[in-house]
């Protein structure tokens, strides 16, 4: 076991399983599992510094952010089980793609690293900001093979090129890691906020607003929600294109999770996905994935007053334009709303070296301008 592994599994809470292994027990021996997690993370009041902007003094944050000291965020509960596959499976290498601001790819470089796994990302283009260009040194900085994909089309072939070679060794988490498996993490997020609504640490929820794109953390969050028998729901801010993150796309997450738990413990776990509630906030999107809007920068200081870490335009910025615009409906006046944090308030400093061990195409994105 490397270093970084031993010193990574000294601060995880003194956790022992999840939460989901007591409650379906038929899972512990079929999945598995190692911590990564600092857990539980917090329930917050949101502080009157930024209650005055979102308009409301009475919303609550799930603290996400604070996941892991390593790498925070709504991975790191993902990794707990796509990881422990990847061990599982014997496999040397993790393969895996995203933006060149992606917090999967910083997520999978930082694990995977820890964990004693090579990692080889292909990054494909969006608008460079300042998270973006942190994203690339702390990338760089890991160690892990980053090769530029360009455009969508041009990424999914080089994607398939690096998973080719030495495909024995590989293991491929798709972006976004919403496949059934990773999401169990979230069902187990769930049980653990209903301990702490238990414990008085915070109201059950009405609503429950976070970024959405891939959908696997809404999808799983709103599975669980069924299965405790909250009429709670799970309010997604759209960030990615209309194509990819919709009902439809979405339900099938919801689907394919929740026939993974049925098929595993068909005992405790009953048939949930005609009974989770979600719906799609579409007003923050933009122009696109990773393109910044007014309302989106102008949230980025409101993020940091919440979490004590700079925003950024793909996710947390326009989710916290959702949140406000969300909260001020008529629906939700008067009801219990709770933002989902999904970004990493713990941010690695990068070396002085990493700029040097970007390749060229991609150090070239060092020097280009920012949008935000």
């Amino acid at each position: 076991m490397s270093t970084a592994t031993s010193t990574l599994a000294l601060d995880v809470g003194g956790r022992t399983r999840p939460l989901l292994f007591d409650a379906l027990p038929a899972l512990a021996r079929d999945v598995p599992w190692r911590p990564l997690a600092k857990l539980p993370t917090p329930v917050e009041r949101i502080g009157s510094d930024a209650a005055k902007w979102l308009g409301r003094d009475d919303l609550w944050i799930k603290r996400d952010d604070l996941a892991s000291p390593l790498y925070g965020g709504n991975k790191v509960r993902r990794y707990e089980l796509v990881l422990a596959e990847a061990e599982r499976r014997g496999a040397k290498r993790i393969v895996t793609a995203g933006g060149v601001a992606s917090t999967q790819v910083m997520a999978t470089a930082l694990f995977g690293r820890a964990l004693g796994f090579e990692v080889r990302v292909v990054l494909y283009d969006q608008p460079i900001t300042r998270f973006a260009k942190h994203a690339l040194l702390v990338d760089a900085d890991t160690g892990a093979e980053l090769i530029w994909g360009g455009n969508y089309l041009t990424t999914a072939v080089r994607t398939i090129d690096a998973l080719l070679r030495d495909r024995r060794e590989n293991f491929l988490i798709l972006p976004g890691a919403s496949d059934p498996l990773a999401n169990l993490g979230y069902i187990d997020a769930m049980l653990e906020l209903a301990q702490q609504v238990e414990r008085g640490e915070c109201p059950r929820p009405d609503a429950i607003v976070l970024p959405t794109g891939s959908s696997g953390t809404l999808a799983a969050l709103a599975l669980g929600a069924a299965w405790l028998g909250w009429d709670t729901e799970l309010v997604g801010v759209r960030i990615a294109p209309l194509l990819t993150t919709n009902r439809l796309t979405i339900g099938g997450v919801i689907a394919a999770t929740d026939r993974f738990l049925e098929a595993r413990d068909p005992e405790r776990w009953k048939r949930q996905r005609g009974r989770a509630r979600f719906s799609l906030h579409h007003g923050a999107i933009g122009p696109g994935y990773g393109h910044p809007t007014p309302a989106a920068i102008d949230a980025i200081d409101h993020v940091r007053a919440i979490i004590g870490a700079e925003g950024e335009v793909t996710y947390s910025g326009k989710a916290l334009d959702g949140l406000r615009a969300i909260a001020a409906e008529p629906r939700w006046r008067g009801k219990n709303v709770m933002l989902w944090s999904t970004l990493s308030a713990a941010r690695p400093a990068p070396s002085p070296h990493a700029r040097e061990k970007l390749p060229p195409r991609l150090r070239a994105l060092l020097d280009a301008p920012e949008v935000a």
